[in-house]
Order: structure tokens, then sequence, then C-alpha cells
């Protein structure tokens, strides 16, 4: 039975500077649990702002979005910030690693922010993704020590590791090359096929795209077939 994972509906977004315009323009899409989605669209169509607003990252639009059936509205600041914590994962084209922390430390941060589980049982949900993304033998090394690809590959693992329902991304093949961005489209194929992770990415590589259910065409703001 399908279920929704991210409902929007009749989302509109204006930004005010310089001067007014339009966004997003009466969006309405649903994810359901499993599929992995792309967002694909020229420069300024506005594909990444609608990712930020699905994600929650940005709460000021008009419209409804729900999230596993929680009305985004509804909750507090501090609400949402558990919310995003528990239920979205986050990756984007630089990874953003914390240079001066090793690779486990930097994979634990969400995990210490949540604050629900010991340290033991935190590191060893850190070094359980890692093994599935591939770079377990990384772990004690410093971020900055490790190649573009490795460094894209923690930063997943970093995103899932609070196992969220959800995994956003923003162009997470952006910085790498052909043979690490085969990798990373097939370690996203295993968590769809293998874990039924619901993904939703934003990316200008028609490569990337191709791989994934669905792909979600916007054009001025607005979504096209």
């Amino acid at each position: 039975m399908n279920h929704t994972m991210i409902s929007a509906q009749h989302v509109t977004k204006r930004f005010t500077e310089p001067v007014e315009f339009v966004v997003l323009d009466d969006v309405s899409i649903d994810v359901q649990k499993g599929e992995f989605v792309v967002l694909v669209g020229p420069s300024g169509s506005g594909k990444t702002t609608l990712m930020y607003t699905l994600s929650t990252l940005d709460t000021e639009y008009d419209g409804d979005i729900e999230i596993d059936n929680t009305t985004i509205r509804s909750l507090s600041k501090n609400q949402l910030a558990t919310f995003r914590n528990t239920m979205i994962g986050f990756v984007f084209q630089f990874h953003y690693l914390l240079p001066d922390f090793t690779v486990l430390e930097n994979v634990m941060l969400p995990a210490q922010r949540l604050g629900i589980w010991s340290e033991e049982e935190m590191e060893h949900r850190a070094m359980e993704k890692l093994a599935l993304l591939g770079v377990a033998d990384q772990a004690s090394k410093k971020s900055n020590k490790l190649s573009g690809g490795q460094q894209q590959r923690v930063a997943i693992a970093r995103a899932l590791v609070n196992e969220p329902k959800i995994l956003f991304g923003d162009e997470p093949t952006g910085n790498l090359d052909t043979k690490n961005t085969d990798i990373v489209l097939d370690i996203l194929q295993d968590l769809k096929t293998e874990f039924n992770q619901t993904i939703l990415m934003v990316t200008h590589d028609t490569a990337f795209a191709r791989r994934a259910d669905r792909i979600i065409s916007i054009r001025d703001g607005r979504i096209v077939e």
C-alpha cells in the first residue's frame, strides 16, 4: 500500500528583494514512501527553492506541506527542529565536513544533536552507516585527509545516522567526477531498494536524473510535464 511521505498543496513562495517576484507558483506534488524523485530545471527555475521548502529549511510560504502526515505549519520552532533532526537527512553539493574532526566524529554530529542515544550507541550507529557507505576503514582519519568522493560518502553517512525517513539532496554529485558520481548513484539506488528510503534530490545531471523513479521538471516556478 502506498504511503504519501511528502505532500505539498498549492505552495507559493515569494521573494521580496531586490523586487518582489514569485519563485514558486501554486506548486502541488506528492512523493510516496520509497520513491526516488529528482527535481530538474534551468537555473532560476525554482527547483532548489522547492527542495528547501519541502525539506522544512524554508518555512516562509503560502500553501500546505505535510511530511509523513504531519502538517509543518502546526509545529513550533523547537518542535520543527526536533522533527527535522529525526525525519530528514540532507546531502549537499559541498560536503560541509568539519576538517579538524575525524570521519567518525563528523558522522556522529546529528545523533549528538538529537540527544536520545548513549555515546556508545551513537558510535555504533555511525560505524554502521560508514560501513554501509564503504568508508568504515576511514573512521579515525581527519575528514580533510579523504578524497572528494570519500568525503561525499561520509556526508551521506552523516545524513543517514539518525535513520531519517526522507533523504534530501542539492546537487550531491555536482563536485564529483564520473566515477564517484556513479558510486554515489549506486549508493542511493541501494538505499531505495534495500531500505525503502524516500529520496528527493535536485540535479542538473541528466545521467543522475535517469536513475530516479520519477523526474519532476520545473520552469518559472511551475511544474511542467
